[in-house]
């Protein structure tokens, strides 16, 4: 009887606490800095856009918002350090098309589940990447570099950010789809990897628009296609790759989750903050100039999204065999 009603009590505890703290919690949130990290080394896209999105956060919450770069395996030292903080709200995570890629390449030696471990909090953008190569690579279209590719198998590289980043990811669909054989080089982050391409070390790479763009304005770089299924407004005479490989579709997002738990109330006003953030005409503009689509949602959508891309990716390792390596 004891233990039962000591478990009554705890019942009524947490409903008390949920019920009557929370809102408390929301109208006290945040009451430090919050640190959004960003799990990829500076000047990379996802670096780039959390930083335009940290500066106007940092005004509408009243806290500064504090772009932490925690780079290292292709994107999984930063998320996992956020999935083990508070879950408070002041410690989040700018997750990409990796967060939910990283099942199928990982498997079980993932130390986190993007589904069960993480608060979605709002997506952010959809960036388009540009199929890129150095100047020395003799093709200047996507079918050149696939009959390239198809002429000398192996000799091709691309770059990425990691495994499990959209570079990588794009890479790895389009050897499978077009039956070519490339060599995958991964680097620390997006920044690194485009001046890798950019000083000849790889041969190619799916380049994030904020950072392509420049090297493509100075004539550094040679764009071959766009990844989605929209032209690009910057690139507009850039053909889509689908046109070389029907059904290719392969664009990065954006979002920001924090660690399982965030009291509701804290997550609303975080999505409030970042929805407001987004929707500002400076910031608006800001980011359609750096390439990106504003897509800010709720967290039931972010969390619809985050599911579909572990199906969808679980599909694709099942039957091309995509993995991380060891």
């Amino acid at each position: 009887m004891l233990k039962l009603f000591r478990a009554y009590v705890a019942l009524i505890a947490m409903a008390f606490f949920s019920t009557v703290l929370s809102p408390a919690w929301a109208q006290d949130f945040p009451n430090k800095p919050i640190h959004l990290v960003v799990p990829f080394g500076p000047g990379g896209a996802t670096d780039i856009v959390g930083r335009v999105l940290a500066e106007k956060m940092s005004g509408i919450l009243k806290q500064p918002v504090i772009v932490e770069n925690r780079s290292g395996a292709g994107g999984l030292v930063g998320t996992t350090h956020v999935m083990r903080s508070e879950p408070d709200g002041h410690t989040l995570l700018m997750a990409t098309i990796g967060f939910g890629a990283n099942p199928a390449l990982f498997g079980d030696r993932l130390p986190f589940d993007p589904v069960k471990d993480f608060t979605p909090v709002s997506m952010l953008v959809n960036v388009p990447t540009v199929l890129v190569v150095h100047p020395s690579v003799p093709a200047r279209s996507a079918k050149e570099l696939v009959e390239l590719a198809m002429k000398e198998p192996g000799t091709l590289n691309f770059g990425s950010a990691g495994y499990g980043t959209v570079n990588h990811l794009a890479g790895e669909m389009m050897k499978f789809m077009a039956d070519i054989d490339m060599v995958h080089i991964p680097y620390r982050s997006g920044s690194a990897s485009s001046t890798a391409v950019v000083a000849g070390e790889i041969s190619m790479l799916f380049a994030t628009t904020p950072t392509a763009l420049p090297f493509i304005a100075s004539d550094r770089l040679i764009p071959l296609a766009a990844s989605g299924v929209n032209p690009l407004a910057q690139l507009p005479d850039v053909p889509l790759l689908q046109e070389t490989i029907p059904g290719f579709n392969v664009v990065e997002w954006q979002g920001v989750v924090g660690p399982a738990g965030i009291p509701r109330p804290v997550v609303d006003k975080l999505n409030a903050a970042i929805v407001e953030a987004l929707h500002d005409p400076a910031v608006t503009k800001r980011l359609i100039e750096l390439g990106t689509e504003v897509v800010a949602s709720s967290p039931e959508e972010l969390a619809a999204h985050v599911k579909s891309e572990v199906d969808r990716w679980n599909e694709v390792s099942a039957r091309t065999g995509m993995t991380a390596k060891d």
